[in-house]
C-alpha cells in the first residue's frame, strides 16, 4: 500500500525535467544525423526544448559545429532538477 500523502511534486520534478532533458538529447542526436524539422517527432521535440534552449542560444552563440546551448541547458536543467528536490519535504 502506498503511503499518504503520494509523492506527486517530488515525481513531478525528477520525470517532467527528465523527459525535457532526454528530449534535448534526441533532438541533438537527430540534428547530427541531419533529421530536420519536416518530421512530426523533431517538431514536437523542438517545441518541447525550444523554450529551455532559445535563451541559452540568446546568450552563448554557436562556436563552430558545437551548439554549446544544448550543454548549458542540460547542466542548468539538471541543476535545478537537483536543487528543487533537496529542497522537498519528505514525501513530496
Amino acid at each position: 500500500m502506498l503511503g499518504f500523502p503520494l509523492p506527486i511534486v517530488n515525481w513531478i520534478i525528477t520525470y517532467g525535467i527528465s523527459f525535457i532533458i532526454l528530449a534535448m538529447f534526441i533532438r541533438a542526436v537527430a540534428s547530427w544525423l541531419r533529421f530536420d524539422e519536416r518530421y512530426a517527432i523533431i517538431r514536437f521535440l523542438a517545441r518541447i526544448t525550444d523554450p529551455f534552449i532559445d535563451p541559452v542560444r540568446r546568450i552563448v552563440p554557436p562556436m563552430g559545429i558545437i551548439d554549446m546551448a544544448f550543454i548549458i541547458t542540460f547542466f542548468l536543467l539538471r541543476t535545478m532538477q537537483v536543487l528543487l528536490l533537496q529542497g522537498l519535504p519528505t514525501n513530496w
